[in-house]
């Protein structure tokens, strides 16, 4: 096992403070200033979304923005490197996680291994690790308001 590049304690706190001091809806000339500031660069606009590269130390420091009703509603941000290796990323999501319960507390909660931090703006926050890489996952107002109402049923039956 080799030990996988993700981003730095330092560019989490950053993401995770301006996320969370937000006013969502977020338009898209705020999340380009809110990208400018984050030191990400654009790489492509269309009418569904923004892709940036993040400058962050992983091998594909891509940044993916979905947008609906001309505001931002979900920002995907590779957080580790790409990899093959399912015990350097399970590594890597402890590694995410453990800053992340540092910034913003324990996680809210979790969903198929994913956790998540709500956000006092409303927003939400997950750490997901997918085949080949862990993502955060930040999520505007209307987006997490969705979730929290499916998850609804589920709270008594554990």
């Amino acid at each position: 096992m080799t030990t996988l590049a993700k981003v730095t304690d330092v560019q989490l706190d950053a993401v995770c403070e301006a996320f969370a001091s937000v006013s969502w809806p977020l338009g898209r000339d705020d999340f380009a200033t809110l990208a400018w500031r984050l030191g990400w660069q654009p790489k492509a606009q269309t009418s569904s979304g923004v892709q940036h590269r993040s400058g962050y130390p992983v091998n594909l420091p891509t940044i993916r923005s979905l947008i609906a009703d001309q505001a931002i509603s979900q920002v995907t941000i590779a957080v580790s490197d790409k990899s093959d290796d399912t015990t350097g990323l399970r590594s890597a999501a402890l590694e995410v996680q453990s800053a992340l319960s540092r910034r913003l507390g324990q996680p809210s909660g979790a969903h198929a291994g994913d956790h998540f931090w709500e956000l006092d703006n409303g927003g939400r926050i997950w750490l997901k690790t997918v085949p080949k890489k862990v993502l955060l996952v930040i999520e505007e107002r209307r987006f997490a308001d969705v979730e929290r109402r499916e998850e609804r049923p589920d709270l008594g039956s554990d």
